[in-house]
């Protein structure tokens, strides 16, 4: 049978991941991956269509990595998966750009009749499919939107991804345009147009929001968060928090610990 769609199964459960294969595969061209940074790897090196997406992955959440994927590729359907259930949880994943939410555990009939739909919605025009081809010279789609370029979103996307699993280690503008396969001036350009912030920026926004989930444990200390963050002056760090948060790292950790209780 010909495929008609590519879609990416985020799941660490290599049972349903090989099942969901098996059952799709007959109909779409299916690639898994089993934690968010190998999905974001496949993302940055092929279209998908679609994105199965679970909540729950080891390395972080379906609903951390749902934001990156339609900021960067917005044309692509997101189906969220999640074994909580929770109308909340539900309810984020739609914020955060879902076009359908599936409780665990579900039917294999019940997945396909959801991707089956899905797809149908894309070719109604619900959610096109966006290839260069589609994006013409000056950037602008045929309805007089902004268009998006894949192969931009994805060399950006890799330069996100490599300052989220590097943010401990001096990261530095050239370096970065490396890893997107930039010149300097030319990703310093695309940066902006893609995530709408400067690359120091950007870079300091994560940090702090990095810093934020490793101030809620109490055990740890903020030099050594700091220090895991990429500051390596204390002095610096609480500037710089201030600066985004408007309040000291300390009386974050206080607000939180007292909101828990």
């Amino acid at each position: 049978m010909d495929v008609t769609g590519r879609i990416l199964v985020v799941d660490d459960d290599p049972a349903l991941a090989e099942a969901v294969t098996a059952s799709l595969g007959r109909r779409y061209a299916v690639g898994c991956a089993g934690t968010g940074a190998e999905a974001l790897t496949k993302i940055c090196e092929t279209c998908y269509d679609l994105i199965l997406l679970d909540h729950r992955l080891p390395d972080l959440l379906g609903a951390d990595l749902l934001p990156l994927i339609k900021r960067f590729f917005p044309a692509t359907t997101v189906l969220f998966m999640t074994g909580q259930g929770s109308e909340e949880v539900a309810i984020d994943a739609f914020r955060g750009g879902a076009r359908d939410y599936l409780k665990k555990p579900f039917s294999l009939q019940d997945l396909l009749a959801r991707v089956d739909a899905l797809f149908a919605l894309r070719r109604q025009g619900g959610e096109r499919r966006v290839t260069a081809s589609t994006v013409p010279q000056d950037g602008r789609a045929a309805d007089g939107r902004p268009g998006t370029d894949p192969d931009r979103s994805r060399s950006i996307l890799r330069a996100v991804h490599h300052i989220e699993q590097h943010l401990d280690e001096p990261l530095t503008l050239d370096a970065v345009a490396r890893i997107a396969g930039m010149s300097r001036f030319h990703f310093c350009r695309q940066f902006r147009k893609t995530t709408g912030a400067s690359f120091r920026t950007f870079l300091l926004r994560t940090r702090i929001a990095r810093a934020k989930e490793l101030l809620r444990d109490s055990t740890r200390s903020i030099g050594d968060i700091a220090h895991e963050v990429g500051f390596r002056d204390l002095t610096h760090f609480g500037r710089v928090f201030q600066k985004f948060e408007e309040i000291l790292p300390s009386e974050f950790r206080r607000g939180t610990v007292h909101a828990s209780r």
